[in-house]
């Protein structure tokens, strides 16, 4: 058995640890989905690509310290392992580039969801999606032909003019993945401010800022790696990151999962669905929709039939739904009455 160096085995360590988080986080996002019956093809689909490509990422770099039979495989010695070592580098860096952009745009695909009310909200998130499309296309394609013929990638000394410096693809890379975290992260601070909400539903809130933060911290840290040329920093920030990156496109979702105490006059959105779904007992229900813009978030049900854009049932200030954040109000919601049957 090999004992690995000290930075290779913290980089293997925290490789392992964010897989199995990522693996629990997705999964209870799913399954909470599911559950109630909102899952969305293209947020949750993203999100789930998002940890198969993660998986394939830390598994290549752990396959290759496993089978290096060195005790510090990120220091290749002779041509051969450098040239093995430069491959891996390769590949894991197409993987990681596509990979931390399925996860912004998951992330986006739910800010959408959740606070592409009004006009100027959904001008923010839609041009940010297009430009995290853009930096995904650009610097994928970049990470993969570099060199031409691309085989001279994995060449320790490839002929001159035949590939861009590593340092000319990466650096810019990172610096502008650095950029488009902070920018993310910044969507829902902003957006924010319009609601009130319960304590139950802050917890989310705060941890989304809080990990997103540590996304960035983690970018910082791999930028300083790849600046350095230090492979075992460059993957254990690598993968941290990463890793990071999808806990904070699932935390949203997990508001449910949070013990909550409910008022006995409000109703949430599982029980008006619940009642809803009793045909045949003849009890009416009415809900009031109100303009009030410092109400709690609004839920927007995918199994009722809107007689405008939407239709939206208030909650009652401090009552918690089936979900950590919910669509928020339109300025313009007019008083209506809808019966339920």
């Amino acid at each position: 058995m090999i004992t690995l160096d000290q930075p290779t085995h913290r980089a293997f360590s925290t490789a392992v640890a964010f897989v199995v988080l990522t693996f629990i986080f997705v999964g209870l996002r799913l399954f909470l989905r599911a559950r109630a019956k909102q899952l969305s093809f293209l947020s949750d689909g993203l999100c789930f690509a998002s940890l198969v490509l993660f998986c394939a990422f830390v598994g290549l770099m752990l396959e290759y310290i496993l089978n290096n039979g060195k005790s510090d495989p990120f220091k290749p010695s002779t041509p051969t392992d450098l040239a093995k070592f430069l491959k891996i580098l390769y590949v894991e860096q197409v993987l990681f580039t596509f990979d931390i952009s399925l996860v912004k745009l998951s992330l986006l695909a739910l800010y959408w969801n959740v606070f592409g009310v009004h006009r100027k909200t959904k001008i923010v998130i839609g041009t940010v999606t297009v430009g995290c499309v853009i930096w995904c296309i650009a610097f994928t394609f970049l990470a993969a032909f570099r060199c031409r013929p691309i085989g001279y990638a994995w060449v320790p000394v490839p002929p001159p003019g035949t590939c861009m410096s590593r340092s000319d693809v990466y650096l810019p890379l990172e610096a502008t993945n650095l950029f488009f975290d902070i920018v993310v992260l910044c969507i829902p601070v902003f957006t924010i401010g319009q609601l009130k909400l319960s304590k139950t539903k802050k917890i989310p809130v705060i941890g989304i800022f809080v990990v997103g933060v540590s996304v960035c911290v983690a970018s910082i840290g791999r930028l300083i790696g790849i600046t350095r040329g230090d492979g075992a920093q460059m993957f254990f920030w690598s993968s941290m990151q990463l890793g990071l990156a999808i806990v904070c496109s699932c935390l949203p979702l997990l508001g449910t999962i949070i013990p909550r105490k409910n008022k006995a006059t409000s109703y949430s959105t599982s029980e008006y669905n619940s009642f809803r779904g009793r045909g045949g007992n003849g009890s009416i229900m009415k809900l009031t929709e109100t303009d009030s813009r410092t109400d709690c978030p609004w839920m927007q049900s995918s199994n009722t039939q809107r007689p405008e854009r939407t239709q939206r049932a208030r909650v009652d200030e401090g009552t918690d739904s089936d979900y950590a954040l919910e669509s928020l109000p339109s300025k313009n919601t007019e008083r209506k009455e809808v019966t339920v049957v």
